[in-house]
């Protein structure tokens, strides 16, 4: 048996989609959309041991991660993507680095080496309704002078 990118890009949606899904049900309905047989898929997940991955894969990403470059998306081109697209949709068509990249660019500094594609998203989620939120405030404020 061999895995093709392919493969593991489908798994890797697959894992991810599940991350950011908060309720049961909506995660039990996620899996038999995606999944064949859940029950052996999630028995099949519960026997992956991290410790015994191998340290090359781990030093690889982190040489990945040093590459990472902070000035590759302006804020506004963000906002952009996250007001235009689900978290369905950016997970599919941006690529981890690709969202690190978008981290930085907003935060000056990289994520937390075990945050995920939904987690950055849902990190950058926030950062945009805040900023929208004092920028309200700010309006409101104006209005009243």
């Amino acid at each position: 048996m061999y895995l093709t990118v392919e493969n593991i890009k489908s798994l890797d949606d697959i894992i991810s989609g599940l991350n950011t899904i908060e309720d049961e049900k909506e995660k039990e309905q996620f899996l038999y959309q995606h999944i064949e047989d859940t029950d052996f898929f999630l028995e099949t997940l519960k026997k992956l041991n991290k410790k015994k991955i191998p340290a090359k894969a781990k030093k690889m990403e982190k040489q990945n991660l040093q590459e990472i470059q902070t000035d590759a998306y302006q804020e506004e081109e963000i906002y952009g993507v996250l007001c235009e697209k689900s978290n369905e949709e950016i997970m599919r068509e941006y690529s981890l680095s690709d969202l690190q990249k978008m981290y930085i660019s907003v935060y000056k500094r990289k994520p937390a080496s075990g945050d995920t594609k939904g987690r950055i998203i849902s990190t950058l989620r926030n950062r945009m309704y805040t900023v929208k939120r004092a920028e309200a405030f700010g309006l409101a404020g104006k209005k009243n002078e």
